[in-house]
């Protein structure tokens, strides 16, 4: 296959490193220190031994008994329809990039990313993503690939609002949830607005990037008036253009949105029948309610994974749907557990798949993503021609 990923050539391929190397000279790409990463680390490791404790404060053996009765037929429904739910996020991830990914190598592509989130903090996953796509023929961009996923999030966090709002109307709890989705739909809102005007109007976001901040902030940062910063940002700008170019059509928008609320009700769907593992009448609020509350859940320190918050997250919506009565119930904590490690079988075995299917290494992938990493935080210039 012409387009087909070698692995073999992972660190000589022209492309990526035509992409990552953003600096006069490569010596520039130096690692960052391991010391800077130590507190954010130990952040997470604090929050998610917090989280576990909270939940697990009382005898565990009750959770494991609960574990031990679960009907776990149910898990194999649930699997398939998260497969599908994958699927469909790597359509709309095609449609936000129209003509440029095959759906084999945008499914296999998204899997990567998400197995490599689900294992490795600081959504690392996000630049593999980009490097992989980087790696075809004909390559996407990296900046070009990032800016998909900035809308992706803004789609996924108005998707998630929705969800919020749909479970306060059937529930009649949970006002610090409408709360927070909120603020996250209005500011998404705003975000999609901001990018469908500049998707149709590229010289509106040229103009704003010249006299707002090169010229403005310029004058009292003077930084920002180096000639070789004022071509970094150009050059950066020109990259995000490139990415939201097609938000520019009001079918593109369309197609992305169906394609996200599609996604979504995969996701709720495939919560709903975990749920008959450990409860005998789940409800749609319920499973509406814990995957709204385990997205915000993402979101918080904690170690790879998301363990910790992630339970406590789902416990909370339990709750609060009126399937158990408190945070320390052994059944919606053995619930949390079990679909934790659902969605990581789920995300890794699909994940290994991708690796596979793209005949690259995981190491491989991970190092490139760093180097993306170091080389977008540094200059970015404009891409040479691909020979």
């Amino acid at each position: 296959m012409s387009d087909h990923l070698s692995g073999a050539v992972w660190q000589s391929t022209p492309t990526i490193r035509a992409e990552i190397d953003m600096s006069e000279s490569a010596n520039h790409l130096t690692p960052t220190p391991p010391k800077r990463r130590w507190p954010s680390v130990l952040l997470g490791v604090l929050v998610s031994v917090v989280a576990l404790w909270l939940l697990l404060r009382r005898d565990f053996s009750a959770v494991q008994d609960e574990l031990a009765h679960a009907h776990y037929w149910a898990v194999i429904p649930c699997l398939i329809v998260s497969v599908i739910g994958l699927w469909l996020r790597s359509i709309r991830w095609r449609v936000l990039l129209p003509g440029r990914l095959s759906a084999g190598h945008s499914f296999h592509i998204l899997n990567v990313s998400y197995f490599i989130n689900a294992v490795l903090p600081l959504r690392v996953g996000e630049l593999a993503r980009a490097g992989l796509a980087a790696r075809l023929n004909p390559p996407v961009p990296v900046l070009t690939s990032l800016s998909t996923v900035v809308i992706e999030r803004l789609l996924d966090t108005l998707a998630v609002f929705g969800l919020v709002g749909i479970t306060l109307a059937i529930l009649p709890a949970g006002f610090e949830v409408g709360l927070i989705g909120l603020v996250l739909g209005v500011g998404a809102l705003v975000g999609v607005i901001v990018l469908a005007v500049f998707a149709a109007r590229p010289d509106w976001a040229r103009l704003l990037l010249d006299r707002v901040v090169l010229n403005g902030v310029g004058r009292v940062i003077p930084f920002f008036q180096r000639p070789n910063m004022q071509a970094r940002l150009t050059a950066w700008l020109d990259h995000l253009l490139d990415g939201i170019a097609p938000l520019a059509s009001v079918r593109v928008w369309l197609l992305a949105f169906a394609w996200t609320v599609a996604a979504w009700a995969a996701s709720v769907s495939a919560g709903y029948v975990l749920l008959f593992a450990l409860f005998d009448d789940p409800t749609w609020a319920a499973a509406m309610a814990f995957v709204a509350l385990a997205s915000f859940a993402i979101a918080v320190p904690a170690v790879p994974g998301n363990l910790g918050p992630f339970e406590a997250a789902v416990v909370f919506a339990l709750m609060s749907a009126d399937l158990v009565g408190e945070l320390t119930d052994p059944r919606a904590i053995a619930f949390a557990l079990l679909l934790h490690v659902v969605n990581l079988v789920t995300y890794i075995g699909a994940g290994l798949i991708g690796l596979w299917a793209e005949d690259v290494k995981l190491g491989d992938v991970t190092r490139a993503a760093q180097q993306i990493a170091l080389g977008v935080a540094q200059s970015p210039k404009p891409n040479p021609p691909c020979a």
